[in-house]
């Protein structure tokens, strides 16, 4: 019997998360409006990621993969800025997404 949470997963959700906070914070600081497809993007990706740290839940590796592929195009696109960061979250998620067996767990 294995663990029931994915961690990688947990930290992808959670470092998206953190980073759509920021972006937010820094756009309102510069006097802009955040950009509706970034916050769209990152808002999807917090929750297909969230959703795949069950193990039991159906279709992960297909959730995780979107949602990774989805945060590196993100992270490549704003590498100068705050990239680094969503980069990293997609790696992971596209790592879970590899780890993952395609079944749910029982």
């Amino acid at each position: 019997m294995g663990r029931r949470w994915d961690l990688l997963a947990a930290i992808a959700a959670v470092t998206a998360a953190v980073m759509l906070t920021v972006y937010v914070v820094i756009m309102r600081g510069q006097g802009d409006t955040p950009l509706w497809w970034v916050l769209a993007a990152l808002g999807l990706s917090v929750v297909l990621c969230g959703y795949a740290v069950d193990r039991r839940r159906a279709h992960r590796r297909g959730l995780l993969g979107f949602a990774g592929g989805l945060l590196v195009i993100l992270g490549v696109l704003s590498l100068l800025s705050i990239g680094c960061p969503i980069l990293i979250a997609g790696v992971t998620a596209l790592i879970a997404a590899a780890t993952a067996n395609g079944r749910p767990a029982a």
